[in-house]
């Protein structure tokens, strides 16, 4: 039997055949050339004869070319990945030592802030020497009494630490009260606000005496009167009131507060004046301003971010104001990388976290309300309410943060339970107490006020409709004076807030 190929088939075949011969050969003169190539050079080194080089000479000219073009390739490819070696080695080197840099900065402003704080002890301690009646010590709020939150609280310090009863309490170089029912490791404070205080001062500019007495207004807010003042010579609005040094254990001079109206009261025609307790924030005298512009001119390429609790000086001195709701906004939006934030590094550390692009570098204050909640302070809520979603105020540690459910401002608290984030359960809220006695006007039986025995300002409800309104007509307040310079050295950090803010 015969089997028939198509011819297309054997044509394939043949083709194939053909292909593989042709190969065959060529690989047999390849053999062969070389062969005669090595022969060759083998009879030139016998006989020296020079025309036998042609051959030889005539490979070379050609193979030359090809063997210097694959050198350089490989050449190149070999320098290329040494470079790509090498600069993956300085990019190490580089971010180490900026690292290290990092560190060394941090250090340095330490070491100034300790520096500061030895001046600052070193002159309390010439204060002192030069005052037999000065013994300063500092203590700690501890807790508040519930329903009297602004009128008494507890400090941690007590007759073990050389506390007595009706020793001067201050804050900011003012009076906050005085000491009573001291213990061991404790002491009660009664506050000058307190309805049962009774302190003796003096009109600054009169030298006038008197007695200090705190009391509630017509708006039940707490205030001060001063009784016992002669008719013929009343204090003007703006006068200051300081101790006297009568009595109790109180060095005399000590800022009261200051005259906010004369009047006579309904009892017995008894003349008094209105005294309007000396206010501050505690978080805006944290910093000095002198140490803030030689950071700055030892660090030009930081920009210099101040929260908007500060003093003009502070604002003079810094790139941008920020309030706890544009911090974030404004940060990202700043071309600096490098960030030196100030004073709340609670606040800072929260926008150091959510733009971790930024190399931002903290300052040693806080807010002493928000800076008291802690992480048991929210467990403990939580137990009490395991339902409950937690807001709270990135002025808050960062340890007690970690708890919560959301962290934003006043403004961004409000919201979220306004707007059902927390899915209209219970809502534990930490920030001032007064944000949530007005929230649960219109949310009753929804908010839980968190630690709310440390979480009060009595700066805060030292401001009142009241005092808001006579400010704003020019019968009452501090009238401030500056100098122009520092109004438009400051007004440019608050101009920038706006426009960066927006």
């Amino acid at each position: 039997m015969k089997l028939k190929v198509p011819k297309k088939e054997r044509r394939k075949s043949g083709d194939s055949r053909g292909k593989h011969i042709l190969r065959n050969v060529m690989i047999v003169l390849c053999v062969l050339a070389l062969m005669g190539l090595a022969g060759t050079h083998l009879l030139k080194l016998i006989t020296g004869n020079e025309m036998l080089a042609i051959p030889e000479n005539g490979v070379a000219a050609v193979v030359t070319p090809l063997q210097s073009g694959f050198a350089s390739v490989v050449n190149w490819i070999s320098d290329y990945f040494y470079t790509l070696k090498l600069r993956s080695r300085l990019e190490l080197e580089y971010n180490n030592l900026r690292q290290e840099n990092e560190q060394l900065t941090y250090q340095a402003m330490l070491a100034e802030e300790l520096q500061h704080k030895l001046s600052v002890y070193e002159n309390l301690f010439d204060e002192v020497s030069d005052n037999e009646q000065l013994n300063p010590l500092v203590a700690t709020v501890i807790g508040r009494e519930s329903g009297n939150y602004f009128s008494v609280f507890t400090i941690n310090k007590g007759t073990r630490d050389g506390i007595q009863d009706y020793m001067a309490v201050t804050m900011n170089g003012a009076l906050v009260g005085y000491t009573y029912n001291t213990k061991t490791t404790s002491a009660s404070v009664r506050t000058i606000i307190d309805s049962e205080a009774s302190i003796a001062g003096l009109i600054s500019t009169s030298r006038d005496q008197g007695t200090v007495r705190g009391t509630l207004g017509i708006d039940g807010q707490p205030m001060c009167r001063m009784y016992y003042l002669p008719e013929e010579n009343l204090p003007r609005p703006g006068d200051q009131v300081v101790t006297s040094g009568v009595g109790m254990s109180f060095p005399k001079g000590i800022p009261i507060g200051t005259v906010r109206e004369s009047t006579r009261g309904m009892e017995s025609n008894k003349q008094f004046v209105v005294v309007e307790p000396q206010a501050d924030c505690p978080m805006a005298r944290q910093i000095d301003p002198a140490r803030v512009a030689e950071f700055r001119a030892a660090h030009p390429e930081y920009a210099v971010v101040a929260y908007i609790n500060t003093t003009a000086e502070l604002k003079a001195v810094s790139d941008v104001c920020v309030t706890s709701s544009s911090a974030l906004k404004i940060v990202r939006s700043l071309p600096q990388k490098d960030i030196l934030f100030i004073p709340d590094k609670n606040l800072g550390d929260y926008v150091r976290r959510q733009v971790p692009e930024k190399h931002i570098v903290t300052w040693d204050g806080y807010c002493p309300v928000h800076n008291a909640v802690t992480a048991a302070d929210v467990l403990a809520a939580k137990a009490r309410h395991p339902q409950a979603k937690v807001a709270m105020h990135p002025e808050c540690p960062p340890e007690a943060l970690e708890l919560a459910d959301m962290a934003g401002s006043t403004a961004a608290i409000i919201d979220y339970i306004r707007e059902g984030g927390s899915g209209g359960e219970e809502v534990i809220v930490a920030t001032e107490r007064g944000v949530v006695d007005r929230l649960s006007l219109d949310y009753p039986g929804r908010l839980v006020q968190i630690a709310e025995d440390k979480l009060v300002c009595p700066d805060m409800k030292r401001t009142t409709v009241d005092t808001l309104l006579a400010a704003m007509e020019g019968r009452g307040g501090e009238v401030i004076e500056m100098d122009a310079a520092l109004m438009d050295a400051a007004r440019a950090s608050l101009t920038n807030m706006i426009t960066l803010g927006a």
